[in-house]
């Protein structure tokens, strides 16, 4: 890879400090409207990991999330004492557990996914066209740029 120019290191600032901002806006106006206590960000990544791969095992969860496998147990066990994810013991390995989120997480998750869309969706009609249109061709990008991240620090 290439020295980062001048553009390029205040377009990587510029992203830095935009994407805690989006966070942050939408979590506070979520914690003003959304009915139930939001859970810890590390619960709500294990909800979406275990809702894309229904059957994830709790190594699983803890190498996708970069978590200390001890760390991923005492997570999981956390969630499934709250009633958010249940185990199911493996056929063939008794050790291993399979990972399903329960109808209530599932449907706190969408209600609360349903909330964020509807923030974005609303500040997106505000905007202009090419500004709309400037976001929508970032995404693809944003997502490589996410994997690349993700991918050096393993």
């Amino acid at each position: 890879m290439g020295e980062l120019g001048m553009d390029d290191a205040a377009l990587a600032a510029g992203v830095v400090e935009v994407a805690p901002q989006l966070h942050r806006v939408l979590e506070r106006r979520a914690d003003a409207d959304f009915e139930h206590p939001k859970p810890p960000e590390v619960q709500l990544a294990v909800l979406r990991l275990v809702q894309e791969r229904p059957g994830a095992t709790v190594r699983e969860v803890a190498d996708e999330l970069q978590l200390k496998p001890n760390n991923a147990s005492a997570l999981v066990s956390a969630m499934v004492t709250a009633g958010m994810v249940r185990k199911e013991p493996d056929q063939r390995d008794r050790r291993v557990v399979h990972l399903y989120v329960t109808d209530e997480a599932r449907g706190r998750a969408e209600a609360a996914q349903a909330l964020f869309t509807g923030y974005v969706a609303a500040a997106l009609g505000a905007l202009e066209p090419a500004q709309r249109e400037a976001i929508r061709a970032a995404l693809p990008a944003l997502g490589a740029l996410a994997r690349e991240i993700r991918a050096a620090g393993r």
